[in-house]
């Protein structure tokens, strides 16, 4: 058996199958099985026999699952293989190893919705409502009305930042990649524009922060090389001009630590003051920049030299260090730049981009985010999610799928709560996106003719016919009535509410002399009234 284990850490990096060793040692859904013709109906005969079925939990609401296919050499080596998995599964839950997870992915919204297919970037903005920035433009999803107002005319959303201490809304959208800014009064009018910055025009990245201990918010963006600063407000003037920098190279990605910024680039990262106060206690050298990697160690060449490292993030830790992200691995360094740890962040699949989430890093790759605990350097959870990408700043909203794609909320373990209401989801919805009066109002709900179809498709079915009628509510068995019996004399239950009077239902000229039915034993019509002829 050891024989095998040791054989199936050798070759396991033949099926970059990093996803199948962490479902072996923590997923209690992993299972390893044969396929038939039926499961893989585009393979050829021969090969059949030789493909192995690996399946493993994908969501946790609602519960799902993803099957991942190998193909071995042969017969004999897939039997192998499944072999050695299944043991190896069976050891490592025998020891009982630690969850280190510390996200539950769940599906955001129904599946339904065709904005999800289209979908570029997304925010949370307050408990009820999530912000969807598609290539048709800007849409605010009421999660628990199903209510959908589309705003404004911006198209292709590909960012948005929420600054709830400013009530504002922060959009990157356009062909020509430009910033505007609602605030809350015009998220109610589906017809505002918002406000656009003239200046931003071609931004290729942007971030959002608070200055001088979060009194003042804040805006920055980058176009090529060039950053400019803003500081925004609810008032009749939105923005203001606070700095422009000018990085050493294109710029890739920006941050705020405090009152400084970051700006990453090809090869580096650098701290930019943005008040008098921004070098006091931070390592900034009293308002001059500050150098993130240290272009005379010779164990950052790496980074440094041609071809340059692409700039992915950055993260300061409370220790006063920082977590330097580039394609090819994450280093920490101390303000000035230098070394701080011998170990290094290595990715276990190429990164598309990476989020902080403090104390965890999600390093999205084409098909799993792969999760790092910063402070241990050490790498604690992998979720498999196929072509999954994330929509927006801190990770927690993302996109996957292939025919079906999902809006997927990653839940911190460590959250008491969601941070919005996140809706209960059903497999093949057949609720719509439906316009209402208004050109910019939608209501995702099953349509009237869908419902009627519904109600038909139940009466035909006799199990599904009980359940369109209610149960007898307020009645006194006495004795069963059967055919040729006599009837027994029936009684009313004594009012519940004594306190109500009786409801006397009035009676018509007409029907007021009209006896009850003769065969009821005990019961005896009124008398009928006399008429006055006029």
């Amino acid at each position: 058996m050891h024989d095998n284990i040791f054989h199936f850490f050798q070759t396991l990096l033949q099926f970059n199958s990093v996803l199948i060793f962490h479902s072996i040692a923590r997923d209690p859904q992993f299972s390893v099985s044969s396929v038939f013709a039926s499961d893989v109906i585009h393979a050829n005969k021969k090969d059949i026999p030789c493909i192995l079925r690996v399946t493993y939990s994908q969501l946790t609401l609602p519960k799902t699952q993803h099957s991942l296919l190998l193909l071995a050499d042969n017969e004999s080596e897939k039997g192998r293989w499944e072999k050695v998995l299944n043991e190896l599964h069976l050891l490592l839950k025998k020891h009982k190893l630690p969850d280190t997870s510390v996200f539950l992915p769940k599906e955001a919204f129904d599946s339904a919705l065709p904005l999800i297919r289209t979908a570029q970037s997304a925010a949370i903005v307050d408990q009820q409502r999530i912000a969807l920035g598609t290539e048709e433009g800007l849409y605010l999803i009421h999660v628990t009305k199903n209510e959908i107002l589309q705003m404004g005319d911006c198209k292709k959303v590909t960012q948005i930042n929420v600054l709830p201490e400013s009530q504002l809304l922060v959009v990157l959208s356009g062909r020509s990649h430009s910033v505007r800014l609602y605030s809350w009064e015009d998220l109610q009018n589906p017809e505002s524009c918002g406000t656009k910055i003239q200046e931003a025009r071609n931004v290729q990245a942007m971030t959002t922060g608070t200055l001088l201990q979060g009194t003042v918010s804040c805006l920055c963006f980058g176009v090529k090389r060039q950053v400019y600063c803003y500081s925004l407000n609810i008032g009749k003037v939105r923005y203001k001009k606070l700095r422009e920098v000018q990085a050493p190279g294109n710029v890739q990605w920006l941050g705020l630590f405090e009152d400084r910024l970051c700006i990453g680039y090809p090869g580096g990262f650098t701290l930019y003051p943005l008040t008098s106060e921004s070098g006091a206690g931070g390592g900034g050298g009293g308002g001059s920049t500050t150098n993130l990697v240290n272009t005379d160690d010779p164990t950052f060449s790496f980074l440094t030299q041609p071809p340059l490292a692409d700039a992915l993030c950055a993260v300061k830790m409370r220790s006063g260090e920082f977590l330097l992200c580039f394609n090819l691995a994450g280093v920490y360094v101390d303000s000035q730049g230098c070394r701080s740890r011998k170990k290094e962040l290595i990715w276990l699949a190429p990164p598309i981009t990476c989020c902080y989430t403090a104390p965890f890093l999600l390093v999205f790759t084409e098909n799993a985010v792969d999760i790092f605990d910063v402070n241990r350097v050490e790498w604690i959870q992998t979720i498999s999610l196929k072509k999954v990408r994330s929509l927006n700043t801190d990770g927690s909203l993302s996109l996957f799928g292939t025919e079906t794609m999902r809006l997927i909320y990653l839940r911190s373990k460590q959250a008491e709560k969601d941070h919005f209401d996140v809706p209960e989801t059903e497999e093949n919805s057949r609720r719509q996106m439906l316009r209402t009066k208004s050109k910019r109002r939608f209501s995702f709900r099953i349509s009237d003719e869908e419902r009627l179809q519904q109600r038909r498709n139940m009466l035909r079915d006799p199990n599904m016919r009980s359940k369109l009628i209610s149960k007898p509510t307020n009645f006194s068995h006495l004795v069963h009535v059967g055919p040729g019996e006599k009837m027994q004399n029936l009684r009313d239950l004594p009012n519940q509410d004594s306190t109500l009077a009786p409801m006397n239902r009035p009676r018509s000229a007409t029907e007021s002399g009209r006896p009850l039915s003769a065969g009821g034993v005990g019961v005896r019509a009124l008398p009928p009234r006399k008429q006055k002829l006029a």
